[in-house]
């Protein structure tokens, strides 16, 4: 009887053994397969919020983020400073040296903005060779000079790329919006886009602060279709 007992008591103690043991390794796979599920959302979150190319934010992110940014600072009239740039001879670039190589301009680009730019700053690619940089509570002047060394970097980038990206400059221009001025986003847009017109119309590869006086450019779509 005893030994009887022992085997029965040793059976049960195996058959918990290879529960326990069973039990352990689908805990093991349902935390591998939450982890894979959790990864894959995050690469899913960041395709919708990043531009796949350059890894800026995308235009629909970038306005949402920025309207909110705006409207925090509203609140304690606090300024935010709006840069909108593009590169100039990119087309020539593509027809030229290839998209590849377009894309490479891009990614150059990206890359000496990032250089510069903190944590802080919203970064996002409007479209095309157009992008936008957001600088919050600071003066316009130290914008500017930020722009400037982007702009510069840029050129002694693209100087020492190989081919060399002849031509490729960045065309700046800055708006603020403040108490003053207010701070709707379609305004703040619209004047940075006239400041980077006149920039184009007076020579390219250059920054201009948004003055009233500037000519604005031949159709105002863009602000339309950044809030878009």
């Amino acid at each position: 009887m005893l030994l009887l007992g022992w085997i029965a008591a040793s059976r049960r103690t195996r058959l918990l053994s290879d529960e326990t043991e069973r039990l352990s390794r689908q805990q093991r796979q349902l935390r591998a397969e939450h982890s894979q599920l959790r990864d894959r959302s995050e690469q899913l979150r960041q395709l919708a919020v990043h531009d796949p190319l350059t890894g800026a934010m995308n235009r629909q992110a970038f306005s949402t983020e920025l309207n909110r940014v705006l409207q925090h600072l509203a609140r304690f009239r606090r300024p935010l400073n709006l840069v909108l740039f593009d590169m100039d001879h990119f087309k020539q670039i593509n027809d030229t040296l290839g998209h590849a190589i377009g894309d490479e301009a891009l990614k150059l680009v990206v890359g000496v903005a990032r250089e510069h730019l903190d944590s802080e700053d919203l970064f996002g690619r409007f479209g095309g060779d157009e992008f936008l940089i957001a600088c919050a509570d600071q003066p316009i002047e130290a914008t500017a000079a930020l722009a400037e060394a982007i702009r510069r970097g840029v050129s002694a980038a693209a100087a020492r790329h190989q081919p060399p990206l002849e031509g490729l400059g960045l065309s700046m221009g800055i708006a603020q919006a403040n108490a003053e001025r207010g701070y709707d986003p379609a305004d703040l847009f619209q004047r940075a886009d006239t400041a980077l017109y006149a920039a184009k119309k007076g020579g390219r590869d250059r920054v201009l602060l948004a003055d009233d006086a500037l000519a604005p450019p031949p159709v105002l779509e863009t602000a339309t279709r950044f809030l878009g």
